[in-house]
């Protein structure tokens, strides 16, 4: 098995990437009809959230790990932004929703 060159390198991460860009967007275009279809949250909006989550803190971990300051800024921005929907939407489930 050899190494591969920066050609089929630059080749694989191309298509990698346009081969991602199209399950993001099925999985949007997919949960917005279930959703408009529906009116509730479907497994397709939930798995593009998830990837998208899973996506950014691994980039930014990595960041961390290189010793960029900006991924941990991110992480603790994003993990503050989280908290903060989160007991928003709990006062409005437990005052509004009932």
């Amino acid at each position: 098995m050899r190494k591969m060159d920066e050609m089929e390198l630059k080749i694989n991460q191309k298509g990698i990437m346009w081969s991602w860009a199209f399950m993001v967007f099925s999985l949007v275009i997919w949960g917005w009809y279930n959703y408009v279809k529906s009116q509730e949250m479907p497994l397709p909006l939930i798995l593009f959230v998830l990837q998208f989550l899973v996506y950014f803190f691994v980039t930014n971990i990595e960041k961390q790990k290189v010793d960029d300051a900006s991924g941990k800024k991110q992480i603790l921005i994003s993990l503050g932004l989280i908290f903060s929907l989160i007991v928003f939407g709990a006062i409005l489930y437990f005052t509004v929703g009932r």
